[in-house]
């Protein structure tokens, strides 16, 4: 999995940083946004898939 950082699923930012590797279910890591103070979770194997995401979270 990819240590780049992920895009908010609130506001779209970048600016975020990893809290834990493990959210509410093993296959999920916590994230927090920086600029919206938003906690969200990311699919630990959601890089290596292609997933029906929002414009603003693909990478462009």
């Amino acid at each position: 999995m990819s240590d780049a950082p992920k895009r908010c699923t609130f506001c779209g930012s970048s600016h975020t940083e990893k809290q834990s590797d493990f959210g509410t279910s093993v296959m999920v890591r916590q994230y927090y946004c920086l600029d919206c103070k938003s906690a969200f979770e990311w699919i630990k194997w959601g890089d290596e898939a292609e997933l029906d995401l929002p414009d603003f979270l693909k990478d462009k």
